[in-house]
């Protein structure tokens, strides 16, 4: 069986994905050539794991769910607005997500070790929660783009997680087409 290419991600509330879809609609100009996140796929990928064997997803969701129960909610808030990798060279525009304790911090830590030990290669950079609003082919006006951009002041809205979702995303002509593998509740009661 050919693999699968899959991704662990926190799901948003249709409330933030709106939000966030019509907070990039002033920006949006057919000038630009971005590839703007259509709304249901909005999320924050926890762990991209790329190829993945489909005939061990039930095994190895089954430590997942075990080690992410031990896990309590987490309450996070929008911040700002950012680019990867930089200003001057701008691939991926962002609103910015943080929670507001540790919590996601060592549960992002746990499930990375988890899933290393299941064979995985992660990224190994910080991890740094973000939304990604669009992936940029080439802007027009790159500096007055950029500024409006990371000028724009995004609204105070906050959010529970209370699961992570595993992703198998297939990539077609019209953007990525993700599909839920399973979906994860984190421990009852009791906010991190």
């Amino acid at each position: 069986m050919d693999p699968i290419r899959t991704f662990l991600a926190i799901p948003l509330p249709s409330e933030i994905r709106d939000y966030l879809i019509s907070f990039v609609q002033p920006i949006m100009d057919r000038d630009n050539h971005i590839n703007w996140v259509k709304q249901e796929n909005i999320h924050i990928t926890i762990a991209f794991l790329g190829d993945t064997d489909p005939t061990v997803v039930e095994e190895q969701a089954k430590g997942i769910e075990d080690l992410l129960v031990q896990y309590p909610a987490v309450d996070m808030g929008l911040t700002d607005t950012g680019i990867f990798p930089h200003a001057n060279n701008p691939r991926v525009l962002w609103v910015g997500a943080m929670p507001f304790n540790t919590s996601l911090v060592n549960l992002v830590g746990g499930l990375k070790d988890h899933l290393r030990s299941l064979g995985y290669e992660l990224d190994n950079r910080k991890f740094q929660p973000h939304i990604t609003l669009g992936r940029v082919k080439s802007i027009s006006r790159k500096s007055n783009f950029i500024h409006d951009f990371l000028s724009s002041e995004v609204r105070a809205m906050d959010f529970t997680v209370g699961e992570i979702i595993w992703y198998e995303s297939t990539l077609t002509a019209a953007g990525a087409v993700y599909k839920e593998l399973k979906t994860f509740k984190l421990k009852v009661g009791g906010q991190g």
